[in-house]
């Protein structure tokens, strides 16, 4: 297995408030002596999964797209960066179509056929344009992303969230800009000690 951090960028917006704080971590992961690859979901051709459990008969997806690459990046990686703001709830649309893709690796881990042999260090940053008052905001994103990591072997081991960025966006002057720094450090740090 790689030393290789994998970022999936989940925003759209490449530097609004997620983008600039995945920058940040991106920035402290190398910092830190990791390799980053930086892949972006909205520029991808992936079709969204289509339940027919295809890949539990054939160890394969029906669909040959940009997926195909995805999954041996995700088997090979080192540790995961996963970025999102929450839309309608959730991971983005664009990144939840990647997930759901993600029932491949799944089979195949249950038919024994693809195991990491150890679960990898994942960080994940997510943005809300709402308060967190009840402090359940990020709640929803946060098991869609656990759900990645057990395809992926994959735990996240840290997480940068921030609320209420329609009222206080974050900019590069923000204090949470080194947080995200200091998350991806760590995150480096936990791949390079596993």
């Amino acid at each position: 297995m790689s030393k290789r951090i994998i970022a999936l960028a989940g925003s759209p917006k490449r530097r609004g408030n997620t983008g600039l704080l995945l920058e940040s971590a991106v920035k402290g992961a190398r910092d830190g002596g990791a390799e980053v690859e930086i892949i972006y979901p909205n520029s991808l051709r992936i079709k969204p999964c289509q339940g027919c459990n295809t890949c539990y008969k054939v160890d394969a997806c029906i669909y040959q797209d940009d997926m195909i690459e995805l999954y041996h990046k995700f088997k090979s990686a080192g540790a995961f960066i996963i970025s999102s703001p929450v839309y309608f709830g959730s991971v983005t649309a664009q990144l939840k179509t990647i997930i759901d893709r993600c029932q491949a690796l799944w089979m195949e881990k249950q038919t024994a056929k693809y195991r990491s042999g150890q679960e990898r260090p994942g960080l994940f940053i997510a943005t809300s344009g709402h308060p967190n008052t009840k402090g359940t905001r990020f709640d929803s994103s946060l098991e869609v992303v656990r759900t990645f990591g057990y395809a992926a072997d994959m735990r996240i081991t840290d997480t940068v969230l921030v609320a209420d960025t329609d009222r206080i966006p974050v900019t590069e002057d923000s204090p949470v800009i080194q947080e995200a720094y200091e998350a991806g450090r760590r995150l480096t740090e936990r791949m390079l000690n596993t």
